[in-house]
């Protein structure tokens, strides 16, 4: 069959693998590659591009995987980059001055700041082609990505001279390089050349928990492969086991930071004059008549190095060998239950006899960690613990003492900071050590606040800060900015002669900062006019007018909005949703929570803002049951994550909202809130949070 009749047969679709950043484990963009169907033969992609060439159609191929990447991931919703490949042997037809990718995304609203060329140096038709290629695509205002960096005949000179703003090591370097010191040497030659050039390194192909490891020491930016996430017909998120390991890693690598910082600061003090001590005697004196009451252990512990069992002990040894200052790390379980413990003193030991690196080398910690330690409750009085460390025999008694929290590691407390605490010396110099920080912190806080205090008294004008109160309808609310101002926008819509609440509304403004608060400001104000004009329209025109008057007022300001509106007629409900999250409705016999609309993908509409977006919104009604209980909020209630990187979720979310104790929505809302601050404990929230709870009583006075 011929390449124009296969692409003829429509049966190419696209898939996504995500491309996740080694600094926070969140995606940067999504790889597109083309797939058939199963009926479309046997026939591989890169088999398919080599007819092609053969038969001088490249470039009509290119343009059908490009078009269908764009439409798919217009259609999914796009928020973050796309990477699209293109073939540089595409260059040799000249089609490309037909301004193929520009009309495309202009098609689908779509610009080139979301794509990424990614370009291949394989079958790449000559130095010149290639060069022209970034030219042409660069000059459009799109990223550049060289793919297939160390693979045969791709190499250093094409990076010279193309200048990439992303470089793509190969699946060839990456496989097995964690036993490979030659390739570990050119990556980390990869690594500095792209700090010293502004380039970003991704390493593709990674399938391994050990090949991540070595990558995330490398100062690797980014990385791709099937242990991360696998391509996927809809977009996915980071793995919850490499989004541990790379979170674990960061956390290590800002804890060692800090100590070395630490110990510069203390050989800093050592010098301090003879009048800072005295005033330090003073404060211990003044501490020490309150030393009998109870000092918790957990108010004392630091976070210390956690590893994971299946940490290789090679690189164990090169964690102490290189950072002097850390004298044990803890081993724990991926529920964070601690397993055991490594000091650095019997490491180390193991190493110095004449065939100790031969006979550890290839063995993980867990075979080399030592399983008896001193394990306390963050609870514990400092007293007692004090008692229970030197009642420990002569090898272990001054080995630091692990802290746990309900069963879960906490963190380390030394012997030296045991003791210090104590004879409260340690008190003296943690109160100085906290008045400086605060001192810098609240000339940081004064700056800030100056310039957003007026934004937030702006905001504050314009939001309701209690709920309504209504004949039929009791309602509750929880906002919370990510800062002093937020992106988010909620209204409650009066009736107010008759006291009935006639409706609801709930927007998310993309992005962060005072444009993101000021376009909120804006649309909440125009909603509620759209919303009391269209009191005769249907709901889905009442979104469509808003999407155009807001689209007008804010002219090119590229912010965008996801949200819904909620039209109430006693007990009547209609609901447009514009790719926001669903709305949860409990019953009131068994409890039961579903979501309006079904909960189906094709229920949402497109977002809205931004101009020549599809208007597909779908109005959805139901009428309520007596003290039946409504559930709205943004997206930060669903996808924030724990320790573990595993996001709430909905369906976690509903079980939640089923199980709510209270008759009121002020009790179900506080029920609410607690599981999730239970679930995110630890974690600090990313975004602005927004929850609505609306109960329905229709014989109430």
């Amino acid at each position: 069959m011929k390449t124009e009749e296969f692409i003829n047969q429509k049966d190419m679709y696209p898939v996504f693998q995500p491309v996740v950043s080694f600094s926070t484990g969140e995606v940067l963009g999504y790889e597109a590659f083309a797939r058939f169907d199963e009926d479309a033969g046997n026939v591989s992609v890169e088999e398919l591009f080599e007819q092609a060439k053969k038969e001088g159609c490249v470039w009509a191929l290119d343009k059908q995987c490009c078009k269908s990447a764009v439409k798919t991931a217009r259609a999914f919703g796009l928020r973050k980059k796309l990477f699209i490949n293109i073939n540089p042997l595409s260059m040799s037809e000249d089609y490309f001055k037909e301004d193929y990718m520009r009309n495309l995304l202009s098609k689908y609203a779509m610009n080139s700041e979301q794509v990424i060329i990614e370009i291949t140096q394989k079958n790449r038709g000559g130095k010149d082609v290639l060069q022209s290629l970034v030219n042409y695509y660069r000059n459009e205002g799109y990223l550049i990505a060289l793919d297939n960096v160390g693979a045969e005949n791709c190499g250093i000179q094409e990076i010279c001279a193309l200048n990439p703003d992303f470089i793509k090591i190969d699946m060839s370097i990456v496989r097995n390089i964690n036993g490979d010191k030659v390739r570990q040497s050119m990556v980390k030659s990869l690594s500095e050349f792209c700090k010293n050039t502004g380039s970003k390194l991704i390493a593709t192909g990674i399938e391994t928990k050990e090949e991540l490891n070595v990558l995330l020491s490398l100062d690797v930016s980014f990385g791709q492969g099937f242990f991360i996430g696998a391509p996927e017909k809809q977009f996915t998120k980071t793995g919850t086991i490499p989004y541990a390991f790379i979170s674990s890693y960061q956390q290590n690598r800002r804890l060692l930071a800090a100590q070395k910082e630490n110990m510069e600061k203390k050989s800093v003090q050592k010098r301090s004059s003879q009048s800072k001590k005295a005033a330090d005697a003073r404060v211990r004196s003044e501490r020490a008549d309150s030393s009998e009451k109870k000092i918790c252990i957990g108010d004392f512990c630091i976070p210390g190095i956690t590893l994971f069992p299946e940490t290789p002990v090679t690189d164990v040894l090169q964690l102490f060998q290189v950072n002097t200052e850390c004298s044990l790390a803890v081993i724990v379980d991926m529920s964070k239950k601690v397993v055991g413990i490594v000091t650095r003193r019997n490491f180390l030991d193991l190493f110095g006899s004449q065939y100790g690196f031969s006979l550890h080398m290839r063995k993980v910690i867990s075979e080399l960690m030592e399983k008896t330690f001193l394990s306390v409750d963050e609870n514990e009085a400092v007293t007692e613990v004090s008692k229970k460390a030197m009642a420990r025999d002569d090898t272990t008694r001054y080995s630091p003492v692990v802290v746990e929290s309900n069963g879960m590691y906490k963190g380390l407390v030394t012997i030296k900071t045991l003791i210090d605490t104590i004879v409260n010396i340690e008190v003296a110099d943690k109160t100085q050590e906290i008045m400086y920080k605060n001192r810098i912190l609240q000339k940081q806080q004064q700056l800030q606040q100056r310039d957003m205090k007026m934004a937030e008294l702006v905001q504050k004008s314009f939001y309701r800060q209690t709920p309504p109160e209504t004949k039929h309808w009791e309602c509750a609310f929880y906002f919370r900015p990510m800062s002093s101002v937020s992106g988010d926008v909620y209204d409650f819509y009066m009736d107010k002669k008759a006291g009935e609440l006639k409706g609801v509304s709930l927007f998310d403004v993309s992005g962060h900062g005072v444009a993101s608060r000021l376009v909120g400001i804006l649309s909440k104000y125009l909603a509620k006019q759209v919303f009391s004009s269209c009191r005769e329209k249907a709901l889905d025109v009442t979104l469509k007018n808003f999407n155009k008057t807001l689209t007008d007022a804010k002219g090119l300001v590229e912010n965008y909005l996801t949200g819904l509106f909620l039209r109430i007629d006693g007990g009547k409900i209609e609901y447009v949703n514009a790719g926001h999250p669903d709305v949860l409705v409990r019953r009131p016999a068994d409890r039961a929570v579903h979501a309006l609309g079904g909960g189906s993908d094709d229920f949402r509409g497109s977002f809205i803002g931004i101009d020549g977006l599809p208007e597909d919104f779908k109005v959805v009604e139901e009428t309520l049951e007596k003290d039946s209980y409504i559930l709205l909020f943004t997206d930060c209630l669903i996808e924030s994550r724990n320790l573990m990187g595993f996001e709430m979720g909905e369906r976690t979310l509903s079980e939640v909202f089923s199980k709510a104790t209270g008759k009121t929505a002020k009790s179900v809302l506080s029920y609410i809130l607690e599981a999730f601050s239970c679930f995110t404990e630890g974690i600090p929230l990313k975004d602005d949070l927004t929850v609505i709870v609306l109960h329905y009583k229709p014989d109430a006075a």
